[in-house]
Parts: C-alpha cells; sequence; structure tokens
C-alpha cells in the first residue's frame, strides 16, 4: 500500500466517511429508469462546452453564451443527475449519506457511483446529455434582465481545460464566438463584483502532485487565471437564478449562506495588520475592512500567510432554508445550482426547481429541509477535514525525510503551549512548543495574542519570520516538531 492509500485509509476510518457501494446499490444500477418528465428542448445543435482541470472526470456543466447590441444570453447547461437519481431510493439514501464528493490527490470519494457521476450524468464531449438548463440575459452593463430554467439535452462540442482556455487553443469558429462572447460578459461581472465591494481572497489550499507510489513530486499553489473566472462568473450567475427561483416559488429554498464576521475576530485582524503597517480609517465598514486589508495583504511578500489570517476571521459558509444572504459575494440571494453530481444540496435544488416545471406534486416542507440542511452542512465540513488532513499526511511522508533540517517559517497560531509556525514553501504548520524557547519564560498574553518573555520582553507574534529545526516528524499523527534554529 502506497502513501496516499494509507493516508486515505486512515481517514477513512477516523472520519467515518462512507466508501463503498451496498449490494442494494448495485442492484438499482443495474436497472436505472432515466425519467425525461417535460418535453425536452433538442439544444444539440447549439456549440456547448466544458471547461474544467486537467485531471477532471466529472463534468457537471457546459456553457454558451451569445451577445447582440444591448444584451448578453448566457446559457448554463447541468447535468440533469435529478432524472437518474430518485427521491428514496436506495442510491438517494447513500448519497445523502455522503453528502459531497471528497478529493483527494490522484484520487476521489464520489458522492454518486462513478457509472453516474463520470458517464450516464456527465457532460462527456460528442455525447448527448439531459441538463437542466439556466437561461440568463444581462442587460449591457451586466445587470440580470431575465432568467428560466427548462429541461433540455445537449451534446458537449469540446473538452477544454482551463490553460487552454486561457492560452486561446480554440480552433473551432462557432465555439470560438462563444468563448469571446462569454470573455467581454465575465470582464462586466466582474466590475459589478469589485462595484458592490464581494471579498476576493486568494485560494490558500495547495496543489500535490505525486507520483504512482503516492511519493510528493511538488506542491504548488495553483494560479488562478481568467479561465477560472470565467466558469465561476457563469456558475454565480446561475446560483443567484436557482434562489430566486426557489424564492418566487416555495418562500423558502436551499440557499448557501454566509454571514458576517464576528467583531472580536474583526478587532484581533485590525491589532495585527496595524503591527504590519496597515493604516486603518476609522469607522469603516466591516465588508470595506476586510477589502482594504485583502488589499494591503496582496502587496506584501507574505501574501499567503495574510490570506489566511483574513480567512480565518470570517466564519463558514453554510446551507440553510432560510435567505440570509451572503457576505462574502455580498449577494442576498445564493444558491448551489451548478455541481448535482457531487454535491447533495445541488440535487434537491434540481428537484425542487423539476417539481415547478413538472407541475408535479410539491411535498417540500420548510423545517424538514432545515434538518437535511444543517445535516449536510456538517458533511461538507467532514469532506473539507479529511481532504486537508490527507494533503498534511502525505507533506507529512515527504518532510521525514529532512529531519534536522533547517527551515524558514512563519508564526501562524500563538497559544500558552506554544507556536504553531508553517512551513515555508511546505503549506503545512508544526508545533515549536513554549519548553523548548530557552532563556526566559514565556507567558501567553491572551489580549494581545502573543507570547512574551518574562525577563528579556521579547515577544512571538503571528505573521513573525523564525529559522526552525525540524526535531521530529509523525505523519500518522500528522504531528510535525518544531525547535529554534541552534
Amino acid at each position: 500500500m502506497n502513501y496516499l492509500d494509507f493516508a486515505i485509509n486512515q481517514i477513512i476510518r477516523e472520519q467515518g466517511i462512507p466508501h463503498e457501494w451496498n449490494s442494494l446499490i448495485k442492484d438499482e444500477l443495474k436497472n436505472l429508469n432515466i425519467k425525461n418528465g417535460l418535453d425536452r428542448k433538442n439544444l444539440t445543435d447549439i456549440p456547448f462546452v466544458t471547461i474544467d482541470g486537467e485531471d477532471a472526470k466529472d463534468f457537471d456543466d457546459a456553457v454558451f453564451c451569445s451577445v447582440n447590441k444591448s444584451s448578453y444570453t448566457l446559457k448554463v447547461a447541468i447535468a440533469d443527475v435529478a432524472s437518474v437519481v430518485l427521491p428514496n431510493t436506495e442510491l438517494d439514501k447513500e448519497a445523502f449519506r455522503r453528502g459531497t464528493s471528497i478529493y483527494f490527490p490522484s484520487t476521489v470519494i464520489p458522492m454518486l457511483p462513478e457509472i453516474i457521476s463520470n458517464n450516464i450524468c456527465s457532460l462527456v464531449q460528442d455525447e448527448i446529455r439531459n441538463v437542466l438548463i439556466c437561461e440568463i440575459v444581462f442587460n449591457s452593463n451586466g445587470e440580470i434582465n431575465s432568467y428560466k430554467f427548462f429541461e433540455a439535452q445537449i451534446r458537449s462540442f469540446k473538452r477544454f481545460t482551463y490553460n487552454e482556455i486561457e492560452n486561446n487553443k480554440i480552433k473551432e469558429s462557432n465555439i470560438f464566438d462563444s468563448i469571446e462572447s462569454l470573455k467581454k460578459l465575465t470582464n462586466i461581472l466582474l466590475q459589478n463584483k469589485t462595484q458592490r465591494n464581494a471579498l476576493e481572497i486568494e485560494s490558500t489550499e495547495p496543489y500535490i502532485n505525486i507520483d504512482d507510489v503516492g511519493n510528493i513530486l511538488d506542491i504548488s499553489t495553483p494560479k488562478r487565471l481568467f479561465a477560472h473566472q470565467m466558469i465561476e462568473e457563469s456558475m454565480i450567475a446561475a446560483n443567484i437564478c436557482a434562489a430566486k427561483f426557489l424564492k418566487k416559488h416555495y418562500g423558502f429554498g436551499v440557499y448557501r449562506v454566509h454571514e458576517e464576521p464576528e467583531s472580536l475576530k474583526i478587532e484581533n485582524l485590525k491589532k495585527f495588520f496595524s503591527l504590519k503597517g496597515h493604516s486603518n480609517k476609522k469607522n469603516l465598514s466591516t465588508l470595506n475592512l476586510i477589502n482594504s486589508l485583502i488589499g494591503h495583504a496582496n502587496k506584501d511578500e507574505n501574501n499567503r500567510l495574510l490570506n489566511i489570517l483574513i480567512l480565518q476571521s470570517l466564519k463558514r459558509a453554510q446551507y440553510s432554508s432560510k435567505q440570509i444572504g451572503h457576505f462574502g459575494l455580498q449577494l442576498k440571494e445564493y444558491s448551489h445550482f451548478t455541481s448535482p453530481i457531487r454535491r447533495y444540496p445541488d440535487l434537491l435544488v434540481h428537484r425542487m426547481i423539476k417539481t415547478i416545471l413538472n407541475n408535479s406534486n410539491n411535498d417540500f416542507k420548510q423545517e424538514n429541509l432545515e434538518d437535511d440542511l444543517g445535516e449536510l452542512t456538517l458533511l461538507e465540513k467532514r469532506a473539507e477535514i479529511s481532504s486537508r488532513q490527507v494533503n498534511q499526511q502525505l507533506i507529512c511522508y515527504q518532510l521525514k525525510k529532512f529531519i534536522g533540517n533547517e527551515f524558514v517559517s512563519f508564526v501562524v497560531g500563538v497559544t500558552e503551549f506554544g507556536l504553531f509556525c508553517e512551513i515555508d514553501n511546505y503549506h503545512i504548520s508544526g508545533l515549536l512548543h513554549v519548553s523548548d524557547l530557552k532563556r526566559d519564560r514565556y507567558i501567553f498574553d491572551s489580549q494581545a495574542n502573543i507570547l512574551k518573555g518574562r525577563n528579556t520582553g521579547k515577544t512571538y507574534r503571528i505573521g513573525q519570520k523564525i529559522l526552525v529545526q525540524l526535531a521530529n516528524v509523525i505523519p500518522e499523527e500528522r504531528k510535525i516538531i518544531l525547535i529554534p534554529k541552534k
């Protein structure tokens, strides 16, 4: 068993992650009956394309965009998983039990069996697939004039990677026009996002490239391309429309909500950035303050560390049947509609929309939905923790080779028992115990969030650069022990 398999199996045991398909599900898969519902529109002649990462296998979404003098029309086609995974089936129960697909380096624990996620429902190039379309008409300012949902069939004309779009590797003239229109629309939508002060924090999650036996080849922070933003903005627009649709027809829905951060965390963040030379203007709103700090962080050489600290000050996004709004995106209405292959809340949204389109009996109750969404929020958190812990364990295996070596580190956490220091270029932190800080006795000041030497007055605080020595690594416990450079 290689390092990756060992780490995944350990996390499966620790987190209690379902990862096998029982016999009842296997029987259902043999007898899948795809329900079409309404007469589907035939859009197989429209040059939809998918744009994803190079290692993607489950294609949820495809896009097509056209423009005239006064408006843009964006068609977002999403795999019609709801026509395959029916409520209260064994397959549906297992999908809910998993909640979401969990992604690890080079592998995935899927929410749905691969015959569905990578084949029957996946928008594979040159294959006709059932989809749920969100068609949006924007005016020249990027405002939504109108939208509609309908069932259709499409054929993906081309499977593009983000890099191919970024490098303009488009040879087909009919596809080229659509991509160029989408680029223009994306630029307008990004301007609107800036104007409403939506938060734009760079991702801090590392990409780990491994070989066949689970050894790390390299660790990097993926570069965010304009091609990523093209798809992101398309999906955000469709998610907004889904939220509006649910609100209109139900009065409640499956919303993706993000609350404003707690004032104490913001105050601590302000204190830290003031030490970094950021001059905070008085009476700034929480939103404007965070955006100001993001701008300051992006100019700093320790950009990754500062973005981590900003993210830590924000609340987690959750699912709710109540329309609370999304602080990060600065939207009143927002849902998750675009990834039903890998997220159960999206599948719920599809079912609610299709119930209206098909004039079916509505048995959705808000109180039941709220309970389910609370559980799905917890399952999402479990998936994120599991993915992060596997990455950490792989990095620990790599670092074990370098016990005794010296590294540059940055303090990312201060406690009464020591400092958590992130090792530069490895995206992982280890503990430097307070007892190893020699020549003084250090006391934790919870108000200032520092360790301070009783005799010398020397302080350790978040963001500080420290030269450390790697004393020990225990991969199975994802534990790294550091000591100060000798």
